[in-house]
C-alpha cells in the first residue's frame, strides 16, 4: 500500500473548506508549522476543542514521517495537555521522528505560543506501510 496526498485531508488539505490547512515545513529528523487557531475549532469559548489539538499533534508527527521519507500511520497516539490553547493566538508545531526500530517509528509532537510556552504534547507509534 502507497499512502498518497490528499488535498482535502482534515489537518493539511488546501481543499477543505472546513479544515485546519496546516503546511509542514521539513526540519532536522522533522517538521513544523505556524497557525492562528480559528473559532471554529472551540470546545468552551476561546479555548479550541481537545480533539482537534490531539489532531494537529498526531498530523505533525505523521508529516515528520513523510519529511524522513517513510510512509507510516498512527498506531497509537498519547496526548498530554498542559495549558488550554487559545482562539486567535499564534501557535508553533513541531514534529520529531525519535527512534526508527524497523516497522515501528517512534515520534513525538508539541504545540507551543509565541513565548515558548508548551501547550501540548504527543508521543506516538507510527507503524510503516510498506509499498
Amino acid at each position: 500500500m502507497i499512502i498518497k496526498s490528499n488535498d482535502r485531508c482534515f489537518a493539511c488539505g488546501k481543499n477543505n473548506p472546513i479544515g485546519l490547512k496546516l503546511k509542514f515545513t521539513p526540519i532536522p529528523n522533522g517538521v513544523r508549522t505556524e497557525f492562528i487557531p480559528a473559532k471554529q475549532f472551540e470546545g468552551f469559548q476561546d479555548i479550541i476543542h481537545g480533539g482537534i489539538v490531539a489532531t494537529i499533534l498526531d498530523e505533525a508527527i505523521a508529516w515528520a514521517c513523510r519529511a524522513c521519507g517513510l510512509d507510516a500511520v498512527t498506531g497509537e497516539i498519547t496526548v498530554r495537555y498542559k495549558k488550554p490553547l487559545i482562539t486567535g493566538k499564534p501557535v508553533t508545531v513541531y514534529g520529531i521522528i525519535e527512534k526508527n526500530k524497523g516497522k515501528l517509528l517512534l515520534g513525538s509532537a508539541y504545540l507551543q505560543d509565541k513565548n515558548g510556552t508548551v501547550i501540548a504534547t504527543a508521543t506516538a507509534k507510527m507503524v510503516k506501510i510498506s509499498s
